[in-house]
């Protein structure tokens, strides 16, 4: 599952050919990546106006830089690109075509290259995510489970579709999901060093994308509930609590957060010693622009739309494709319900401990490890889903977890029915005498049959089938339901992340097949206009010369339809159009944003609403998509968020 996971995020990287299709890779890689350096000396290092280590420090021009990403993944994205630099020869000798060795030979200085290595980068950490899922829930629900909640991730589209991008979230999600499951791991097994790994986990987590910061709420919880496994176990068994178990529980918590401190430092430096830069850019520039307070552009397109259902809806629909987007919901569902119980039985259990004939209602060690997940997942999704920008990918952190409940309920459901099946399937006693049969223990195996170690039910090969009553009804469809559940997550899973794959990673970019007809069919001195916001088009092929803009002859102009409307701005377009010969959109963004903003923009919704219908004198003269597609089927996608 390993294998195919990462085939279908490394499946062409370099789908684009280098035009930069996505406007915040862009930045990172062009604007960031290619100045990053290591300190000439210790002295430089500590110097964040003169260290080329500092990506919040425009050395050039000696003024702050607004880089609001994680600086962790931004390190290991050009350390990577230096590694391909230096195995290009090796690439070569091996026979790598000539395309690839040029592009791992311009890795440690080319933005288009950095850009690869990077998507290179996550793709591998997003890989050891779903390895990181399966051994958290095979530790919450046993092997199959852990398998199973592997087996989703690696086929969510939305993951896939984030690894070919040089994005910070996907390394947030990898070590978020090292960081619960030492969470889990430290509520079981009480060591210190697992404390140790936990916080190093998160501080590498927050390192990567600083709105990971709730994270740090894992070892605190996990403190709690270990102090609490152990009252429980001690009650069990009828002895005392043993008084080390809260002095461990508070050095493992402070030794997790002063490891989450640590480790942010080390691999975000500058975020520490340029606080002031960091705090501008991360916490106020950034804050202002995900909570709506300022009003860019490029989160208008999320005006009006509905906090938390939206993030949601876009998943289930988009992200994962209905099938598997239910199956997560469905056990998203579930997770909630086990959350309240715990909850209830928390509280029950402390009161009942206060009174001296009280009756404890325990937790099961699969509710204790759901409440270090809720741990996370709560306050990062309540902060989160309540922003104005609403960008699909800042739902990755929470991606594994929701698919992880999915394959808990499967094994649920599974587990019910065969306890349902057991319950009934009791063997009548025979009134003939027989010789006495072999009766398996749980932990051991019956001659020619193995027996089930959640069932008593021991099958003699004495007693006729006949005598067996028929198994219960609801535990069959217990089992159905699992095994539905299970079929859907899986084929549905599969089919949505191969249609995705094969749709846009098999085929040509959009922009360039546009590019190239414009260039085969507009006529030489031909006029484009095209607007601010989005991209223009054309662009210059990699590699085929003669498709740019200077061969061909043609010359491009721009207006602002996200300027507000008034006199001005009417004057300007009809300039504008009277201007152009073509008129170029590479994508739905604005005019699908404005048209959700009737009342800021009557005027601009009226000149797309005559565009479309040839009322300006334009006619529609190419469309170029690249929908989701597989087995002659093609998915329509236009209602997706394109974020």
């Amino acid at each position: 599952m390993l294998l195919v996971g990462f085939g279908l995020r490394v499946w062409n990287l370099n789908f684009d050919r280098g035009i930069g299709s996505h406007p915040d890779e862009r930045s990172t890689a062009c604007f960031y990546a290619t100045t990053i350096a290591l300190p000439a000396s210790w002295d430089e290092f500590r110097d964040p106006q003169r260290s080329p280590m500092n990506p919040l420090w425009d050395l050039q021009q000696q003024r702050p830089r607004s880089f609001t990403y994680g600086h962790l993944p931004l390190y290991m994205g050009v350390a990577m690109g230096d590694l391909f630099h230096a195995l290009a020869p090796v690439a070569g000798a091996l026979g790598a075509p000539a395309e690839t060795v040029d592009l791992m030979q311009r890795a440690d200085s080319a933005c288009d290259a950095i850009a690869v290595a990077g998507r290179f980068t996550i793709a591998l950490l997003d890989t050891l995510t779903i390895f990181l899922l399966y051994l958290l829930g095979s530790r919450m629900f046993g092997r199959g489970g852990g398998l199973l909640a592997a087996t989703f991730y690696a086929f969510s589209a939305q993951a896939i579709q984030l690894s070919h991008f040089f994005a910070m979230d996907p390394a947030s999600t990898t070590f978020t999901v090292l960081a619960v499951l030492g969470g889990v791991s430290f509520v079981e097994r009480r060591k210190l060093w697992i404390a140790l790994l936990t916080g190093a986990a998160g501080g590498l987590a927050i390192a990567s994308k600083f709105s990971a910061l709730p994270v740090l709420a894992v070892p605190l919880v996990a403190a709690i509930l270990m102090v609490w496994r152990a009252l429980q176990e001690s009650r069990q068994e009828g002895r005392p609590l043993d008084g080390r178990v809260p002095f461990a529980a508070i050095a493992g918590l402070v030794l997790a957060w002063v490891a989450a401190a640590a480790t942010f430092f080390v691999t975000s430096p500058y975020a520490v010693l340029d606080w002031g830069n960091f705090s501008r850019a991360v916490l106020v520039e950034q804050g202002m622009m995900v909570r709506g307070v300022a009003d860019f552009p490029f989160t208008r397109q999320y005006r009006n739309t509905t906090p938390y259902l939206y993030f949601i809806q876009q998943q289930v629909q988009w992200g994962l494709g209905w099938a598997l987007g239910l199956v997560a919901a469905a056990g998203t569902l579930y997770a909630i319900y086990e959350l309240g119980r715990s909850v209830f039985r928390f509280v029950a259990t402390w009161i009942a401990l206060g009174r001296p004939n009280g009756t404890p209602r325990w937790l099961t060690d699969a509710q204790m490890a759901n409440l270090v997940v809720w741990s996370w997942v709560l306050p990062y999704f309540g902060i989160t889903g309540a922003f104005l920008a609403k960008f699909n990918r800042y739902m990755s952190p929470v991606l594994p977890f929701v698919l992880l409940w999915g394959a808990w309920l499967i094994v649920v459901l599974w587990k019910a029915g065969a306890r349902g099946e057991g319950r009934v399937a009791t063997p009548e006693i025979a009134v003939e005498p027989k010789p006495e049969p072999e009766v398996a223990e749980l932990d051991q195996e019956a001659s020619g049959d193995s027996v089930d170690s959640e069932s008593a039910i021991s099958l003699s090969p004495y007693l006729p089938i006949s005598n067996l009553q028929s198994p219960n009804r609801l535990a069959s469809l217990y089992r159905f339901a699992a095994l539905l559940l299970a079929t859907l997550g899986i084929a549905g899973g599969l089919f949505w992340s191969l249609a995705y794959v094969n749709g846009v990673y098999n085929r040509e970019h959009t922009w360039i097949t546009a590019s190239r007809w414009i260039y085969e069919n507009v006529p030489s001195g031909s006029v484009i206009l095209w607007e601010l916001w989005d991209d223009p088009l054309p662009k210059s092929i990699p590699g085929e010369p003669g498709m740019d803009m200077y061969s061909t002859g043609l010359s491009n102009i721009d207006w602002s339809p996200y300027e507000e409307d008034t006199a001005d701005k009417f004057e300007i377009m009809k300039q504008k159009l009277r201007e152009a010969d073509y008129v170029a959109y590479s994508s739905k963004r604005i005019y699908d944003s404005v048209d959700e903003l009737p009342q800021r923009y009557p005027m601009t919704n009226l000149y797309y609403q005559a565009m479309r219908d040839g009322r300006l004198g334009f006619e529609l003269a190419q469309e170029v998509t690249s929908p989701p597609q597989l087995l002659g089927m093609v998915l329509d996608d236009r209602h997706a968020d394109e974020s």
